[in-house]
């Protein structure tokens, strides 16, 4: 007990506002950023993968049908469909990933933490392949994708009166130049996420 005749036992003591009855601070900026983005791209990742495997059953069943077929236009990329194939099979499994780590990072769980950074290193070498192998397919199938327009051109009675692969040939750079795009986006996010993480303020939000 203070034997300052001036001390009052009932004044109110000051208290450090950040104090967290918890042990560890809430999660807040770029961290909780990422661990929601992450919960965002895994459930957009693992539609995708639906649809995709949706896609490729159904394409498998047209195929089997009899009468003409129908042309997809990876075909005409060498090893363009295993390529496809592969890296479904990758978003899948860093999709699901992803998901995981979000919320155990929401959750200030060190795991998630660990699994945030192990997914980012990952990414920054799949969205890499994944743009350049984009970049290479669009380019490569602009000739066989505009051959095949021509020849069901040729029996159309009534031809359009202009070149419709020119606007392929747009289109497709158009696809390009915003696929470059998203992918450069993805990897700084994917690089910042990787590099924060590793640090020891970052990791300290963590148990």
């Amino acid at each position: 007990m203070s034997m300052d005749p001036a001390y009052n036992p009932y004044t109110p003591v000051a208290t450090d506002p950040t104090a967290y009855s918890g042990g560890l601070q809430p999660l807040k900026g770029f961290p909780k950023i990422v661990c929601i983005f992450f919960i965002i791209l895994g459930a957009i990742g693992l539609l995708q993968s639906v649809g995709t495997v949706f896609s490729m059953g159904l394409n498998a069943v047209l195929a089997a049908q009899p009468g003409e077929k129908q042309i997809n236009p990876i075909d005409f990329v060498p090893g363009g469909m295993i390529m496809s194939i592969l890296l479904a099979v990758i978003n899948f499994a860093v999709s699901a990933t992803e998901l995981v780590a979000g919320v155990l990072g929401l959750k200030q769980k060190i795991l998630g933490a660990r699994l945030i950074r192990k997914v980012s290193a990952v990414m920054l070498l799949v969205k890499v392949v994944e743009t350049a192998f984009g970049c290479f397919a669009g380019v490569y199938m602009i000739a066989p994708v505009k051959e095949q327009m021509a020849k069901q051109m040729q029996n159309n009675p009534n031809p359009p009166p202009f070149d419709p692969g020119v606007f392929v040939e747009v289109g497709v750079y158009v696809g390009i130049g915003f696929s470059i795009l998203m992918g450069l986006a993805m990897f700084l996010f994917y690089l910042f996420s990787f590099l924060s993480f590793g640090k020891r303020e970052t990791l300290a939000q963590f148990s």
